[in-house]
């Protein structure tokens, strides 16, 4: 465990870099307390509002994360669906934390996350008091798992789908302090405490996937038995801190939801080009096809006057797989009439006719 730096923390940068990890620096490097006189050097508000100056988390880590989350879920045939708060929403307030108030971060990330053993119990409790009357305190506990049995899904930790815009809140307790001769009352003067929270309209990415371990547990209406569940405890009941008071409430997002799931399948795609590309380059006609993908006419030309006729490929098998690939565009058949293809093309009808006739010996 890495111990607090509170007590070294003067020897720490004066200010946070803009791509630096905000999360170790709200838990690690709190320098605004006075160890022998103390209090703070500034004021809490204050310190709590450097962290609402940009927006929490790299674009294309958090997006990367998002999309590695997504695929993951897609191989395991399991559930994702993005939330977007409805309310202001706060993680980990009851960590240990000078400002008295903590706040849970993710610890790649450096953005506010909700833990998936918190979405569990949010979900269980939701489930055990809340959920269809027609299904037994039995068939709950088959799918959370309990001291016989694991559970037959896994809930995956909440990320946010875009870098976090944070806030600064105020809590006022009046009736701190009291005792039996000096009673709780109105009439205290409170002491603002302030924490921080993460704005409203903020996407989340909320994700359960089967649970291997049970293989023959796991029948897909579990999983919508589940995200049921989970949509109706995230916008009923919220998610996180002092959701008693309105905080952490979810809406689904389905807009949202079909992007990400469009950009995963764009990614894969690309992946599956990537893949194709390295096999095609083991083989020299492969090799050959990828160098003229996108090339404008004249260009094959050029390529068939240097490689044939100028400086000839010296491996026959080279020679031939560069034919064949030219062969493949389509251009030969016009090339030994004499006709170009593109308007552009400044080769005049003799030299096409030349060209055609070295692909035509490459080949023989």
């Amino acid at each position: 465990m890495i111990r607090p730096l509170y007590k070294t923390a003067s020897d720490a940068p004066a200010q946070r870099g803009p791509d630096g990890h905000a999360g170790l620096w709200f838990d690690k490097f709190c320098d605004k307390w006075h160890v022998d006189k103390s209090h703070w050097k500034v004021s809490k508000p204050d310190w709590v509002k450097e962290f609402t100056d940009r927006e929490m988390g790299s674009r294309k880590q958090v997006e990367e994360h998002a999309l590695r989350l997504m695929r993951l879920v897609e191989r395991r045939c399991g559930r994702a669906k993005v939330f977007t708060t409805a309310a202001r929403f706060v993680t980990g307030l009851g960590r240990s934390h000078p400002l008295e108030n903590g706040f849970a971060w993710h610890p790649t990330l450096g953005v506010p996350y909700l833990p998936g053993s918190s979405v569990k119990g949010m979900v269980h409790a939701w489930a055990r008091q809340a959920a269809d009357s027609k299904l037994s305190c039995e068939a709950v506990a088959q799918l959370f798992g309990g001291p016989e049995n694991t559970g037959r899904v896994i809930f995956l930790d909440a990320i946010p789908a875009a870098p976090v815009r944070l806030e600064a809140d105020i809590m006022t307790p009046h009736y701190a302090g009291w005792d039996e001769e000096n009673p709780p009352g109105d009439w205290r003067s409170p002491v603002p405490v302030p924490f921080l929270v993460t704005a409203d309209q903020t996407p989340f990415l909320f994700a359960v996937i089967p649970c291997r371990r049970n293989p023959e547990n796991n029948p897909s209406g579990d999983l919508e038995t589940i995200f049921a569940w989970l949509s109706s405890a995230l916008d009923g009941a919220g998610a996180g801190a002092k959701t008693a008071v309105g905080y952490g409430r979810f809406k689904v997002d389905n807009e949202k939801t079909k992007d990400w799931t469009q950009r995963l399948s764009m990614q894969e795609q690309k992946r599956r080009d990537q893949r194709e590309q390295e096999e095609a380059r083991k083989t020299p006609a492969g090799r050959w096809r990828l160098e003229l993908e996108g090339k404008s006419e004249e260009q094959v030309l050029a390529l068939v006057r240097i490689h044939l006729e100028q400086e000839p490929l010296p491996d026959p098998a080279d020679r031939r797989a560069f034919a064949q690939a030219v062969l493949d565009t389509g251009l030969y058949d016009g090339w030994r009439h004499g006709r170009k293809r593109e308007s552009q093309t400044q080769t005049g009808k003799k030299k096409l006719q030349e060209r055609a006739r070295s692909l035509r010996d490459a080949l023989a």
